[in-house]
């Protein structure tokens, strides 16, 4: 008897063994996802050149930066904390869509709005500090700390509760990328609606490639969730993911450069020149920004 339940268990033991090894490779012929290089990074510049998009040079100051990281308008614990590996980059994205809407300026009556925040304190920081109306919008649900605040709204981006002509900025940091199939047109489409006239919009980081991709968590890959003409990828670095996107050339003009000029708009490119100033890990390069 004790022989047979040794036995069973070897099988059984044998048979998860032989799922596991095909899954992993199943799982290892899935291409995976890698950040552009360097050298990639220049060849998509010259890709956009030769479609005629203009890319300008961005170097802020390092020393407004440390300033602002100085401020404490983000708790020592977000995104990992201040030891993790994306802390300087999450505060340098916030910062530079800041700078580039020129928040500081705001007056009390005029409206900002964080897309896609998750449970980010950005709108409560920028309501305390600069008495501006800022709100915070996600699919998700707000969490604890900020569900009895109305001014973090759970609701989607592309057709949201803002009247026309009713906001002075918007930015998206680290977002733009998880708007599927045509979400990314369809929220351009919102911002040419509830934009006052004048009024702006940044992605921080607008993300790229070589070509146009997208990338899936595991649990997700091959679902569907990826444009039919982007070659899909595998990340295994995070969860939750169904797709993201990186544009190639051809397709952010496609897309998006001329969908925000058919919509009335004008846009400006910006590639970060003194990523090195800010920190490590810093991975943004390129910036989009559209006014109406």
């Amino acid at each position: 008897k004790q022989h047979g339940v040794l036995g069973s268990a070897r099988k059984a033991f044998s048979l998860v063994n032989r799922m596991a090894k095909n899954r992993y490779y199943r799982w290892a012929k899935i291409p995976q996802y890698s950040n552009p290089t360097n050298l990639e990074i220049a060849q998509i510049e010259r890709d956009l050149l030769k479609l005629g998009v203009l890319i300008h040079d961005y170097a802020p100051r390092a020393e407004d930066f440390s300033a602002f990281q100085a401020a404490h308008y983000f708790p020592l614990d977000y995104h990992g904390g201040i030891d993790g590996s994306v802390w300087d980059e999450k505060l340098l994205e916030h910062w530079i869509a800041a700078e580039r809407l020129g928040l500081r300026n705001y007056q009390p009556a005029d409206t900002y709005v964080d897309v896609a925040a998750g449970n980010s304190p950005w709108a409560k920081a920028l309501r305390d500090r600069f008495d501006i109306s800022a709100y915070a919008i996600d699919l998700g649900e707000v969490g604890a700390t900020y569900k009895d605040l109305p001014f973090y709204r759970t609701e989607n981006a592309t057709a949201t509760t803002f009247s026309d002509a009713s906001v002075n900025g918007a930015s998206l940091q680290c977002a733009y990328e998880m708007f599927m199939r045509d979400d990314d047109t369809n929220l351009l489409k919102e911002f040419a609606r509830i934009l006052k006239p004048g009024g702006k919009v940044v992605l921080v980081p607008l993300y790229m490639h070589t070509h146009y991709c997208a990338y899936a968590t595991s649990e997700f890959y091959g679902k569907g969730y990826a444009d039919g003409c982007a070659k899909e990828y595998v990340c295994y670095d995070w969860g939750g993911i169904p797709s993201a996107r990186f544009y190639d050339a051809e397709q952010l003009k496609k897309r998006v450069l001329t969908s925000i000029e058919r919509l009335g708009m004008r846009y400006q490119l910006f590639a970060l020149r003194n990523k090195t100033d800010f920190g490590k890990g810093i991975y943004c390069h390129f910036i989009l920004e559209f006014t109406k």
